[in-house]
């Protein structure tokens, strides 16, 4: 399956995904949150926020 980045734009290979993984883009080292399988769909991964122990 080739995925595409949609912040550089650069694609590579990767095997099967499911919704919801996380992947790391081999160009810019941005994280992907998997938002959809057929078709596949990227966006960028949620930032996670701090809980400081609450």
């Amino acid at each position: 399956m080739l995925c595409s980045c949609p912040e550089c734009a650069g694609k590579w290979k990767v095997g099967s995904l499911e919704k919801g993984e996380i992947v790391v883009c081999p160009e810019c080292g941005v994280e992907l949150e998997v938002t959809s399988v057929e078709p596949l769909s990227l966006e960028l991964a949620p930032e996670e926020e701090e809980d400081w122990g609450e």
